[in-house]
């Protein structure tokens, strides 16, 4: 056998070889099996499910345990509210002593002369008890319990904040993997294709823009996965915090045991639109914030009714210098009426205004919560189109490369074809993985519209 034969035998040993290698590791679909990180960073060793997630987010996020306090503090406003019906109880002692006598005690009438002292000194015990404040009373404690119910659903929005955001973050770090995955590949495959094509660059088969062309590619697949390294190590650390755990440095991470999906959600506008009103915490609020208005205007005009009270009591007074004591019992009623103030008919104009204020924001919020509705519906459907168009896209691409892989393993290929054909299965599996986080992102945003988030923990 000739030097020309044994090179043309060794070419073809090569082809066959990389034909072999690229068929190897070509790209798979999109993953069927839970997701494992494999970063630079590090990862943790218990795989977590999207329910554990948002069980350690609602335990341990420290914005939920503040709207908490504010339910408590809110609970502690209506005792506080309701203590205004009963009786009030007060000692008053003072002790004078002046560089005058003075009539601590004065004169009861022209028989009975005062008492004077240079030191003297008293106590008093009273008690006042409210009868009829014009429903100033009552409505403090309807308005006490209305603000608490402004508290709880505080807490429901900040609570369906954090359970959609840690969806949505888990889903995300499930995308990102799931690329960082066909990266992972691409790049062993590219960097099987280099040295090959370096090899034939040294026997003379290609031209160095051929093998510079590799090198290009394979340069930017990693950059491409050390730009998802990043995301990851991001996206761990939004988690963490979501979970409410203090950031330490690089996050490690996690490994997730579920995986994005395609779950079927039958909705209806209707339908959702009832649910809207009765759990979307926003709308709520907008409700309660029209009581309050309504409480706070009949809380000003009673500024404007009669107060009537009873107060009763017992007083005690000496005198040291002459000695002498008095004691004195006091029992009564009192009633105050306002003639004009100008302030009050002020106050009372202003509550009115911010009732009628408080009735159109509760219309805008209607109006928005609808447009959120129709805007997740249409994203729903939108979104799943995408998916399945992505998943045809998917197999085109993988056939195409994989029709590379054979013509330029034969030699009837050029290597700017397959690394076409290579980037194009890329592409497409990117495409399908964010239209997936997409769909998934929209289930989440309707059922945030919705306030049905807590279906995640079913």
């Amino acid at each position: 056998m000739n030097e020309i034969s044994l090179k043309k035998l060794m070419i073809v040993l090569l082809f066959i070889c990389l034909g072999q290698a690229m068929l190897e590791s070509a790209p798979v679909l999109a993953q069927t099996s839970p997701v494992k990180s494999s970063t630079a960073s590090g990862q943790s060793s218990e795989p977590i499910t999207l329910k554990d997630c948002l069980s350690k987010a609602l335990k341990g996020n420290p914005l939920l345990a503040e709207a908490r306090l504010g339910i408590n503090a809110g609970e502690k406003s209506i005792d506080s509210a309701w203590g205004k019906h009963l009786p009030k109880l007060f000692l008053d002692a003072n002790y004078t002593r002046r560089q005058d006598p003075w009539p601590y005690i004065p004169a009861q009438s022209n028989t009975i002369s005062p008492h004077f002292s240079d030191e003297f000194s008293s106590w008093t015990l009273a008690m006042t008890l409210p009868i009829y404040q014009g429903g100033q009373v009552l409505n403090g404690v309807e308005l006490a319990k209305i603000r608490k119910t402004l508290q709880e659903d505080t807490l429901a929005m900040t609570r369906n904040e954090i359970m959609a955001n840690t969806v949505n973050t888990y889903n995300k770090i499930l995308q990102i993997q799931s690329l960082r995955e066909a990266s992972q590949v691409s790049v062993t495959a590219l960097e099987n294709q280099q040295k090959n094509a370096q090899f034939l660059f040294n026997v003379g088969r290609i031209a160095r823009a051929d093998l510079l062309k590799v090198e290009v590619q394979l340069a930017n697949e990693r950059q491409r996965l050390l730009s998802m390294d990043e995301g990851l190590a991001n996206m761990a650390g939004l988690l963490l915090y979501l979970m409410g755990e203090p950031a330490g440095g690089p996050a490690p991470v996690p490994v997730l045991s579920d995986r994005m999906t395609l779950p079927e959600l039958t909705v209806d506008f209707d339908q959702g639109l009832i649910t809207v009103q009765k759990k979307r915490p926003e709308y709520r609020m907008a409700m309660t914030g029209l009581r309050e208005a309504e409480v706070n205007r009949n809380l000003a005009r009673g500024k404007l009714f009669p107060t009537i009270g009873a107060f009763a009591g017992y007083s005690d007074q000496y005198g040291f210098s002459p000695w002498y004591r008095e004691a004195n019992w006091f029992a009564g009623f009192n009633l105050n009426l306002p003639l004009f103030e100008k302030s009050f008919y002020d106050e009372l104009a202003k509550e009115r205004i911010l009732e009628e204020k408080a009735g159109k924001h509760l219309l805008a919020v209607e109006n928005q919560l609808r447009l959120d509705l129709q805007t997740s519906l249409s994203s729903l459907k939108e979104s799943k189109s995408r998916v399945l168009t992505a998943q045809k896209a998917i197999e085109q691409a993988e056939e195409s490369f994989r029709i590379e892989q054979k013509k330029y393993a034969s030699g009837a290929g050029a290597i700017v074809d397959l690394l076409f054909a290579q980037s194009a299965y890329v592409t497409a599996v990117a495409n399908h993985s964010q239209s997936l986080f997409d769909y998934n992102a929209a289930i989440v945003s309707y059922r945030k519209v919705t306030g049905t988030l807590e279906d995640y923990l079913q």
